[in-house]
């Protein structure tokens, strides 16, 4: 019983202190960020380190992927075409302009004095 609450005791302390380093040395590190918001989540910084970790490894992998797509535009001559998320598949048509409605583009173009109107 004694061990367990000198282990716990060891654990409050040393993560205490690897938090404060943390925010004084990473400020801008996903840690530092929500320890600052609310102290008591120092005492769950194993689990806030481990998206530290896979935040940064989502980092050099969007890196390695610009530098692959530039290579293969510049060897290739052409651009690739863009990837972008199309969300609100459902509800929605998209963000993008050109994958709205039709009647709402000719709504906006009539609006704006871009639609041709037939001779009567």
């Amino acid at each position: 019983m004694q061990s367990a609450i000198l282990a716990i005791t060891a654990y409050v302390i040393a993560t205490f202190v690897a938090s404060a380093l943390i925010v004084r040395f990473a400020p801008r590190a996903h840690s530092s960020r929500h320890i600052r918001k609310n102290l008591i989540l120092f005492t769950v910084l194993p689990i806030l380190l481990v998206v530290d970790i896979l935040s940064t490894i989502d980092l050099l992998r969007r890196a390695c992927r610009r530098m692959i797509c530039a290579a293969f535009e510049l060897l290739s001559g052409r651009s690739l075409y863009p990837n972008e998320f199309k969300g609100y598949a459902y509800f929605g048509y998209s963000r993008r302009r050109h994958n709205r409605r039709k009647g709402d583009r000719q709504a906006t173009s009539r609006a704006t004095g871009k639609v041709k109107i037939a001779n009567s």
